[in-house]
Protein backbone atom coordinates (compact mmCIF):
# COMPACT_ATOMS: atom_id res chain seq x y z
CA UNK A 1 0.00 0.00 0.00
CA UNK A 2 1.15 3.32 -1.18
CA UNK A 3 2.27 6.08 2.17
CA UNK A 4 1.33 9.11 2.29
CA UNK A 5 3.82 11.41 3.93
CA UNK A 6 3.16 14.75 5.28
CA UNK A 7 5.68 17.87 4.81
CA UNK A 8 5.34 20.67 7.01
CA UNK A 9 8.15 24.02 7.52
CA UNK A 10 8.08 26.95 9.69
CA UNK A 11 10.56 29.97 9.21
CA UNK A 12 11.47 30.08 12.57
CA UNK A 13 10.87 28.10 15.91
CA UNK A 14 10.44 31.42 18.15
CA UNK A 15 6.70 32.72 17.89
CA UNK A 16 5.54 29.65 15.26
CA UNK A 17 3.97 26.27 16.10
CA UNK A 18 4.92 23.56 13.83
CA UNK A 19 2.25 21.09 15.67
CA UNK A 20 -1.07 22.55 13.81
CA UNK A 21 0.41 22.21 10.44
CA UNK A 22 1.10 18.62 11.50
CA UNK A 23 -2.05 17.82 12.80
CA UNK A 24 -3.75 18.90 9.39
CA UNK A 25 -1.37 16.65 7.47
CA UNK A 26 -2.16 13.81 9.43
CA UNK A 27 -6.00 14.63 9.26
CA UNK A 28 -5.49 14.77 5.21
CA UNK A 29 -3.91 11.41 5.51
CA UNK A 30 -0.24 11.76 6.22
CA UNK A 31 1.43 8.80 8.07
CA UNK A 32 4.22 10.35 9.20
CA UNK A 33 4.92 14.02 9.01
CA UNK A 34 8.55 15.54 8.50
CA UNK A 35 9.11 19.11 9.52
CA UNK A 36 11.75 21.98 8.93
CA UNK A 37 12.92 24.87 10.36
CA UNK A 38 14.10 27.66 8.64
CA UNK A 39 13.71 29.66 5.14
CA UNK A 40 11.70 28.71 2.37
CA UNK A 41 13.84 30.71 0.16
CA UNK A 42 16.43 27.56 -0.59
CA UNK A 43 16.36 23.86 -0.68
CA UNK A 44 19.30 23.80 1.07
CA UNK A 45 19.46 22.93 4.99
CA UNK A 46 15.83 21.62 4.54
CA UNK A 47 17.44 17.76 5.61
CA UNK A 48 13.68 16.39 6.46
CA UNK A 49 12.51 17.74 3.23
CA UNK A 50 15.15 15.47 1.99
CA UNK A 51 14.72 12.73 4.19
CA UNK A 52 10.75 12.43 2.85
CA UNK A 53 11.67 12.60 -0.72
CA UNK A 54 14.17 10.04 -0.40
CA UNK A 55 11.82 7.46 1.54
CA UNK A 56 9.12 8.29 -0.83
CA UNK A 57 7.73 4.72 -2.54
CA UNK A 58 6.18 4.50 -6.16
CA UNK A 59 3.04 5.38 -5.91
CA UNK A 60 3.27 7.33 -2.59
CA UNK A 61 2.38 10.53 -2.03
CA UNK A 62 4.27 13.94 -0.73
CA UNK A 63 1.71 16.15 0.68
CA UNK A 64 2.22 19.64 2.13
CA UNK A 65 -0.25 22.09 3.40
CA UNK A 66 1.03 25.25 0.88
CA UNK A 67 2.78 25.64 -2.04
CA UNK A 68 4.97 28.36 0.34
CA UNK A 69 5.79 25.81 2.45
CA UNK A 70 7.89 23.81 -0.29
CA UNK A 71 9.22 26.70 -1.59
CA UNK A 72 8.94 30.37 -2.35
CA UNK A 73 10.99 29.88 -5.74
CA UNK A 74 9.79 28.89 -9.17
CA UNK A 75 12.73 26.62 -9.68
CA UNK A 76 13.05 25.40 -6.58
CA UNK A 77 8.92 23.56 -6.44
CA UNK A 78 9.66 22.59 -10.09
CA UNK A 79 13.05 20.63 -8.70
CA UNK A 80 10.75 19.57 -5.81
CA UNK A 81 7.69 17.95 -7.93
CA UNK A 82 10.02 16.60 -10.31
CA UNK A 83 12.24 14.55 -7.42
CA UNK A 84 9.17 13.07 -6.31
CA UNK A 85 8.12 12.09 -9.66
CA UNK A 86 11.68 10.36 -9.88
CA UNK A 87 10.52 8.45 -6.89
CA UNK A 88 7.87 7.19 -8.55
CA UNK A 89 5.26 8.71 -6.52
CA UNK A 90 3.05 11.91 -6.79
CA UNK A 91 3.34 15.34 -5.14
CA UNK A 92 -0.03 16.54 -3.73
CA UNK A 93 -0.61 20.28 -2.23
CA UNK A 94 -3.66 21.18 -0.44
CA UNK A 95 -4.30 24.73 -0.95
CA UNK A 96 -4.73 25.71 -3.60
CA UNK A 97 -5.50 22.01 -4.73
CA UNK A 98 -2.54 20.98 -6.87
CA UNK A 99 -1.93 17.55 -7.81
CA UNK A 100 1.70 17.28 -9.26
CA UNK A 101 1.76 13.66 -10.90
CA UNK A 102 4.34 14.15 -14.13
CA UNK A 103 1.58 13.45 -16.69
CA UNK A 104 -0.82 16.49 -16.36
CA UNK A 105 0.29 19.36 -17.45
CA UNK A 106 -2.16 21.25 -15.19
CA UNK A 107 0.12 20.27 -12.33
CA UNK A 108 3.51 21.62 -13.69
CA UNK A 109 1.24 24.85 -14.74
CA UNK A 110 0.17 25.49 -11.12
CA UNK A 111 3.47 24.90 -9.43
CA UNK A 112 5.10 27.48 -12.06
CA UNK A 113 2.30 29.74 -11.11
CA UNK A 114 2.29 29.24 -7.06
CA UNK A 115 6.10 29.34 -7.55
CA UNK A 116 6.02 32.48 -9.27
CA UNK A 117 3.77 34.19 -6.73
CA UNK A 118 6.41 32.85 -3.95
CA UNK A 119 8.71 34.67 -5.21
CA UNK A 120 6.97 37.90 -5.47
CA UNK A 121 6.14 37.20 -1.62
CA UNK A 122 9.46 36.67 -1.10
CA UNK A 123 10.67 39.84 -2.91
CA UNK A 124 7.93 42.04 -0.94
CA UNK A 125 8.99 40.39 2.12
CA UNK A 126 12.26 41.62 1.86
CA UNK A 127 11.52 44.66 0.40
CA UNK A 128 9.28 45.33 3.74
CA UNK A 129 12.31 44.45 6.09
CA UNK A 130 14.80 46.89 4.43
CA UNK A 131 12.04 49.23 4.65
CA UNK A 132 12.00 48.84 8.27
CA UNK A 133 15.33 48.10 8.84
CA UNK A 134 15.95 52.20 7.02
CA UNK A 135 13.77 53.78 9.16
CA UNK A 136 14.86 52.55 12.00
CA UNK A 137 18.42 53.42 11.24
CA UNK A 138 16.83 57.07 10.44
CA UNK A 139 15.48 57.11 14.26
CA UNK A 140 19.03 55.92 15.36
CA UNK A 141 17.47 52.35 16.43
CA UNK A 142 19.00 50.25 14.28
CA UNK A 143 22.27 48.68 15.27
CA UNK A 144 22.50 45.38 13.26
CA UNK A 145 23.12 41.80 14.82
CA UNK A 146 25.14 41.95 17.86
CA UNK A 147 28.63 40.86 16.95
CA UNK A 148 28.96 37.20 18.36
CA UNK A 149 33.33 37.14 17.66
CA UNK A 150 35.47 38.93 19.72
CA UNK A 151 38.32 40.01 17.52
CA UNK A 152 40.36 40.88 20.58
CA UNK A 153 40.39 37.56 21.75
CA UNK A 154 41.61 36.60 18.00
CA UNK A 155 43.99 38.72 18.00
CA UNK A 156 45.21 38.02 21.40
CA UNK A 157 45.27 34.21 20.43
CA UNK A 158 47.37 34.99 17.28
CA UNK A 159 49.84 36.98 19.26
CA UNK A 160 50.34 34.24 21.12
CA UNK A 161 51.77 32.22 18.54
CA UNK A 162 48.18 30.21 17.59
CA UNK A 163 47.33 29.64 13.87
CA UNK A 164 44.27 30.55 12.21
CA UNK A 165 43.01 27.00 12.02
CA UNK A 166 43.77 26.41 15.91
CA UNK A 167 41.67 29.68 17.09
CA UNK A 168 39.04 28.56 14.75
CA UNK A 169 38.57 25.57 16.41
CA UNK A 170 39.62 27.34 20.10
CA UNK A 171 36.69 29.51 19.58
CA UNK A 172 34.05 27.74 17.33
CA UNK A 173 34.09 29.79 14.45
CA UNK A 174 34.98 29.22 10.95
CA UNK A 175 38.56 29.98 9.70
CA UNK A 176 37.68 32.89 7.21
CA UNK A 177 35.71 34.66 10.38
CA UNK A 178 39.48 34.44 12.15
CA UNK A 179 41.26 36.35 8.72
CA UNK A 180 38.94 39.18 8.69
CA UNK A 181 39.35 39.75 12.33
CA UNK A 182 43.01 39.77 11.49
CA UNK A 183 42.70 41.72 8.66
CA UNK A 184 40.85 44.39 10.35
Amino acid sequence: MSKTLGYARISTDQGQDVESQKARLERLGAVVVFHDVGSGSSLHGRSQLDAAIRLLEPGGTLLALHPDRLARDTADLLTIGKMVIERGAILRIHDPSIVFDGRDMMGEILLTLFGMVGAIEKHFIAARQRRGIEAARAKGAYRGRPATIDPAAIKELHAGGMGATAIAKKLKIGRASVYRALAA
